[in-house]
């Protein structure tokens, strides 16, 4: 275990799917989605992502705090366990370990590789290219980026098309399944 906040431990586990108690019924997230993340889940045989759960009154019980979804996926998958975060402390003092855990977790985006400006590069100057196949770039935008071309590089890019605008499609265009 790893001190935390005020002498609070915690550690990634493997928990037993029986041994989380969740209160919500359901998540908000489609049945498609996670549909999709079970599929996966199958797949790799354990989860990527860590839900954050905390100690109960009752004896190798836990409480689930955040990835129901995760959670929901791994049961429809069929999972015996999933990796967790578990914070070693009651539910009430988790709460301001769950708020760095949820804003960390926003920074940790993946990093662009020089083949993936490549290939942006490459999908953004082809004339055959649908643009607006990228996420954020409606008609107008695919205009913009078409007028613009040709788009020798990422600089040349960002000071043509903005560089938080250009990144922001590089890493939409890094998710595509193209």
């Amino acid at each position: 275990m790893v001190k935390l906040y005020k002498g609070i431990e915690s550690q990634p586990s493997l928990l037993v799917l029986h041994q989380i108690e969740v209160a919500q019924e359901s998540s908000v997230i489609s049945k498609s989605v996670i549909k999709n993340v079970s599929e996966n889940l199958k797949d790799w045989g354990f989860n990527f992502s860590l839900p954050i759960v905390c100690i109960t009154n009752e004896e190798d019980k836990y409480h689930l705090l955040t990835g129901l979804p995760i959670y929901e996926a791994a049961v429809m998958a069929g999972l015996e366990r999933i990796w967790v975060f578990l914070i070693a402390t009651q539910q009430a003092d988790v709460e301001k370990a769950i708020e760095q855990a949820l804003l960390q977790s926003k920074l940790n985006e993946r990093i662009i590789e020089p083949q993936d400006v490549s290939k942006f590069l490459e999908f953004i100057n082809n004339n055959k290219s649908n643009l607006t196949l990228i996420s954020g770039v409606k008609d107008a935008y695919a205009k913009l980026i078409s007028n613009n071309r040709p788009y020798v590089s990422q600089e040349d890019m960002q000071k043509k098309l903005g560089a938080k605008r250009s990144l922001k499609w590089l890493r939409a265009y890094k998710q595509m399944k193209i």
